[in-house]
């Protein structure tokens, strides 16, 4: 995917333009003060903007990524921060932590059952008893709905010298007890068009709740957003607080 390797440098301009990051940041920040979480893994982490947030706030996070050319640009402008190559569904820390995030699309990128099982039974491993989760998914309904968009332009950036127009669209291409969705993206840099292919799984609220009882964590709250809003069935997204059972 070249979202995550030749545009990587963009990458965070990118996705920016489609959130507002200091809604995560103080959402993130609240929550963490709430359950006394001090250290942090951020499964996904990408260029390091999330790490580097919460270690300016004082907490003590560490950032996991398997994409090399991610993890280079977020230890060349993040060098004080702890960043490391990993895949989220193996990850393996030595001392568990207090919580553990996986934000933006990734949880999206387990396409089967088996591999999201192994994912959260991980968090389980490096959690702390009673550790905190922190999961952003993007919500099946709409696409259900939806099934297809055709390709569009979602944002104009710049970066540096660099004007970058993102243009997306999507179809669905599986609707059973998994649903994919290829989303396909044309990135004009200065003129020049990069096209891009994401394949992803798009889940409902119950199918997360059943992985997370199955890897034995109790849902303690899930969101709409990240100022807080009730989570909707039609909503594009939940972000869900769940605690490591024993």
């Amino acid at each position: 995917m070249k979202l995550y390797s030749e545009l990587a440098e963009y990458y965070f301009t990118i996705e920016e333009a489609g959130r507002k990051f200091s809604d995560e940041i103080s959402f993130l920040r609240e929550q963490f003060k709430r359950h006394k979480i001090n250290t942090v893994v951020d499964m996904g982490c990408g260029t390091g903007e999330h790490v580097k947030e919460l270690f300016a706030l004082g907490f003590k996070p560490m950032g996991v990524d398997a994409s090399p050319k991610m993890l280079e640009i977020a230890k060349e402008r993040y060098p004080y921060c702890e960043f490391t190559e990993g895949k989220m569904e193996e990850f393996y820390i030595k001392q568990a932590v207090d919580s553990v995030i996986c934000l933006f699309g990734t949880f999206n990128y387990l396409l089967e059952d088996e591999v999201v099982l192994d994912f959260l039974r991980n968090c389980q491993k490096n959690l702390k008893q009673a550790g905190l989760l922190v999961l952003e998914i993007w919500n099946s309904d709409p696409i259900h709905r939806i099934k297809r968009k055709p390709i569009t332009t979602v944002s104009n950036v710049r970066q540096g010298d660099t004007a970058i127009r993102r243009n997306r669209g999507f179809r669905m291409t599986r609707e059973d007890d998994i649903s994919i969705v290829e989303v396909n993206y044309i990135y004009n840099l200065n003129q020049k068009d990069l096209k891009d292919k994401h394949t992803m799984r798009v889940f409902s609220y119950p199918q997360v709740e059943k992985f997370l009882h199955a890897a034995k964590f109790e849902i303690l709250n899930v969101f709409g957003s990240y100022t807080e809003e009730k989570y909707l069935k039609t909503g594009a997204r939940m972000i869900i607080l769940a605690k490591k059972r024993s």
